[in-house]
């Protein structure tokens, strides 16, 4: 018998319909071993999120042919499993079983049809119990075939400064029992020199102090270290920030081992703030999801903000969509891939997960967003204040590499961005985006030539440049219906555009009041508002945060002068810097670059100095 995954059931209350769903005669012990107690005739069902068995993705993806249920319970049972297909409506009821005077000391096998029919969706059962009480205590789900492949996963994260959130992550695999007979090791990777060695005694887990190089620096000096084991035919990258249940990474095993052919695995985002809303799935890049046709600078997040807590969505999930990249909150690749496209980018932080991905599809491979492999993490409107200049340097950048990108499409995005940031008197925004156009038309040397801690703190201080522009955390909005999702008219936003909302009127045209705009991820409010206005706030519902812009003609009209500037002096040497990065990207994420901009051999000396330096201590 092999363990393919396990019926996971929740530890508390806020995620317990993603995992079972319970009548009023069953109740959950929720515990560190939690177990779900019946009276006679109490139901519990794993028609949910994480205990679906999605057996088309088994079919398409493994050499499993037949799988099993096998149940810890206590007590008479029926259990019933049905079956859901995508696009239609009911159930199909595939086994239907009587189980007597079950034991705790046993497992109870429930066999499932086999894999090899045309017809295969979405697996859960239903447990209806018989007996004055009964308890369910665990649930597996089995296979009688070998696997066809050994697999050994490094499990690689960096972290900066988030303590609390690594030492929980790195707890949760570590006390993970059944992992324990896989064949893993993590490396934490500290960026921020906030650890020690001592805040991971585990065997299992290498600690790896470094000097802050961003994400990609972080997730690449663990890679470097694996790779130099030698040792793994799998690396999985992970965010340090994520709420993890590790039933994910046992998952991965079993697809590995009995996967047909290679593929990289994109574990889905929940979102941290609402645990049933799924944030994506994988995502598209600069591709119009419709025909497929090439759309500069889109990003299409897909199964994006699916509820979870409603069983009708779950076949939504059952639909295996092509998908150009996942995030490296939890991103598992073979190593046989990674000698083909090389480490990743030294792009710090942003787009790093998202290039390297697209060098994964340029070989041919597929990238797969397996039902139920995912991770709690915050969404990425919360994350995205700090990091416009990366987000849209390392944007541009990745274009220039990979897609055929023009200078028209470019500026035009560009200008998009600058202009709506201007009428809203947001000068640091614009600052980080004439910032990032300006060191992409550099060339690759911004990568190669300057320090990348260094680098960081010059653009920190750079993005908090104009102090005409606060920020209030923790804001709650009067409830007295300002910014009601009111249409402008035509006029005023043609005036709003043609004078910047002001910039480009004389000072006795623009009043000394306020405006307040509401704004969400789905809804950008009426920028038209701001016209002739000295300050727009800014309400941001997501983080609750209160956004106050002052209008600074001055700062507007050179902020827009330097753009211009810029463009003008780019566009004639537009190819030769689409060629110039195509040509550095081979090096930039090459062993010999890495090696040297990390300092790997000066960071390994100082390692074992440090090690050596403890056991005299001790």
């Amino acid at each position: 018998m092999h363990i393919v995954g396990r019926i996971r059931l929740p530890k508390s209350v806020e995620v317990s319909n993603l995992y079972i769903n319970c009548d009023r005669a069953a109740a959950i012990d929720y515990s560190e071993s939690p177990a779900i107690f019946f009276d006679r005739g109490g139901i519990v069902s794993s028609n949910t999120y994480f205990n679906s068995l999605y057996e088309n993705f088994y079919a398409k993806y493994t050499n499993l042919d037949s799988l099993s249920y096998r149940l810890k319970l206590e007590g008479n049972f029926q259990i019933s499993v049905y079956r859901e297909l995508s696009g239609t409506d009911g159930k199909e009821l595939i086994v239907s079983e009587n189980l007597e005077n079950c034991q705790a000391t046993d497992f109870v096998k429930v066999n499932l049809p086999n894999l090899n029919t045309n017809h295969l969706g979405r697996i859960y059962f239903e447990l209806t119990c018989l007996s004055e009480n009964g308890v369910f205590q665990e649930g597996l789900i089995t296979t009688e075939q070998q696997p066809t492949q050994e697999v050994s996963l490094a499990i690689i994260t960096c972290t900066y400064k988030k303590e609390a959130y690594i030492k929980n992550t790195v707890k949760t695999i570590v006390q993970d029992q059944l992992l324990q007979t896989k064949q893993w090791q993590i490396f934490v990777v500290d960026n921020g020199k906030t650890l020690t060695l001592e805040d991971f005694p585990h065997s299992r887990v290498q600690f790896i102090p470094s000097r802050n190089v961003g994400g990609s620096g972080g997730f690449t000096r663990g890679l470097v270290e694996a790779l130099e084991s030698n040792g793994y035919t799998h690396f999985l990258f992970m965010d340090d920030d994520i709420d993890l249940d590790s039933e994910s990474i046992f998952r991965l095993f079993s697809l590995y081992e009995y996967a047909k052919s290679d593929f990289a695995i994109a574990g889905s985002m929940l979102d941290l703030a609402k645990k049933y809303l799924m944030y994506e799935a994988g995502l598209l890049y600069s591709k119009n999801r419709n025909d497929g046709e090439f759309k500069p600078f889109s990003i299409v997040r897909l199964k994006h903000n699916i509820n979870l807590q409603e069983d009708k969505n779950l076949n939504l999930l059952l639909l295996d969509e092509e998908i150009d990249c996942g995030g490296f909150y939890f991103f598992c690749v073979s190593k046989k891939v990674v000698e083909q496209i090389g480490l990743l980018l030294p792009v710090f932080v942003k787009m790093d997960d998202l290039e390297f991905c697209l060098r994964i599809k340029n070989l041919g491979s597929r990238i797969v967003s397996f039902p139920t492999i995912s991770v709690w993490h915050e969404t990425f409107f919360n994350k995205a204040s700090l990091w416009d200049y990366y987000y849209y340097r390392n944007d541009l950048i990745t274009q220039v590499i990979h897609k055929p990108l023009k200078f028209i499409n470019a500026v035009s995005y560009f200008s998009k961005q600058l202009i709506f940031s201007l009428l809203l008197f947001d000068y640091n925004h614009v600052e980080m985006l004439v910032k990032a156009f300006e060191d992409c038309v550099k060339g690759p040397g911004i990568l190669k030539n300057n320090d990348p801690e260094r680098f960081h703190r010059e653009i920190l201080e750079l993005s908090k440049s104009y102090k005409t522009q606060t920020v209030q955390p923790n804001y709650s909005p009067p409830n007295d219906g300002v910014d009601q999702k009111e249409r402008s008219s035509v006029l005023r936003k043609a005036i709003g555009l043609l004078t910047l909302n002001g910039h480009l009127l004389p000072d006795f045209l623009t009043s000394n009041d306020d405006v307040f705009i509401r704004q969400s991820p789905d809804y950008a409010g009426q920028r038209s508002k701001a016209l002739a206005k000295k300050r727009v706030l800014i309400f941001k519902e997501e983080d609750s945060c209160l956004f106050q812009n002052e209008i600074d003609k001055s700062a507007g009209i050179k902020l827009l002068t330097r753009w211009l500037k810029v463009v003008a002096s780019s566009s004639v040497k537009w190819t030769s810097i689409r060629e110039e990065w195509k040509a550095a990207s081979k090096e930039l994420t090459s062993n010999i670059f890495w090696q040297e901009y990390l300092d790997v051999e000066k960071s390994k000396s100082k390692k074992v100095d440090t090690a050596n330096k403890n056991l005299l201590t001790t």
